[in-house]
């Protein structure tokens, strides 16, 4: 077996992986938002759900308040989740010994490349 890395073979592995990433974390943030979603109704009082039940009417009879509503939440997982996946990258590399050196730095996106769009909040 020929365990030599190459340039070609590393790029082909980075298009790969970030095409998979993309996919999970599509399907990470429906998780978390099912997750938050029964979090927060499980902690709400009889008022904190009557609030949630209006703001649900507004939006269904509103279809640009469903659509900025939907937006907002989007946003809110993708800041929760860089922070989380920032953590987590840094604690899983130190387990594999990876230094700041061993990563292809043009792969790394800087805070103002966040994908989240101008009005985030996260950077």
């Amino acid at each position: 077996m020929n365990s030599e890395i190459t340039a070609e073979y590393a790029k082909k592995a980075q298009q790969e992986a970030e095409w998979a990433y993309e996919k999970a974390k599509e399907k990470l943030y429906y998780s978390m938002l099912e997750v938050v979603f029964l979090r927060i109704k499980s902690h709400l009082s009889e008022e904190g759900l009557k609030k949630v039940r209006e703001m649900d009417q507004r939006r269904n009879n509103n279809e640009n308040l469903g659509v900025e509503f939907s937006q907002k939440t989007w946003v809110a997982l993708a800041e929760s989740w860089a922070g989380a996946e920032g953590v987590a990258m840094t604690k899983i590399a130190e387990l594999y010994g990876l230094q700041i050196s061993d990563f292809d730095m043009s792969k790394i996106s800087s805070p103002d490349d966040a994908e989240c769009g101008d009005d985030c909040e996260c950077c």
